[in-house]
């Protein structure tokens, strides 16, 4: 049996609720990746925001980026994972949800990796990789 925590990316950076989305947008670019888990200040898991959040309503709506907060345009109704989640429950959790990416989290709802088709794809899960991708891209 594959876990969640044998697949996911361990520690993954963050940006708090405070944090601007020219921040946000800094932390994406040094980590090479689409999304950013967002934080409270208890360090719990607040919210997730994505690169296409940030072309959609960003751009959009012509905010500034160094004015505007994660808070303000981060998913604030975040699907998770725990770490001893079966990697199949949460491959179809992601299809279920239509997401390419999710955050994993312990018992006290903060963050200690997420995973991604990526991951997936490198893990000895991969064979269930195609379903979900026809999932998340399924109208």
């Amino acid at each position: 049996m594959c876990l969640a925590k044998d697949v996911m990316t361990s520690n993954p950076s963050v940006a708090r609720e405070e944090n601007t989305i020219y921040e946000v947008v800094r932390i994406m670019s040094r980590e090479d990746c689409g999304v950013v888990p967002v934080v409270d200040l208890d360090d719990k898991c607040a919210g997730i925001i994505t690169d296409r959040d940030i072309c959609m309503r960003l751009v959009l709506d012509h905010l500034d980026p160094e004015d505007t907060l994660a808070s303000e345009l981060m998913s604030e109704d975040v699907i998770t994972c725990h770490p001893d989640d079966d990697m199949e429950d949460v491959i179809a959790k992601m299809e279920r949800e239509q997401i390419r990416r999710i955050p994993v989290v312990d018992d006290t709802d903060q963050i200690v990796g997420i995973i991604s088709e990526g991951d997936i794809a490198k893990s000895e899960v991969k064979p269930k990789l195609s379903e979900l991708v026809e999932a998340v891209v399924s109208p």
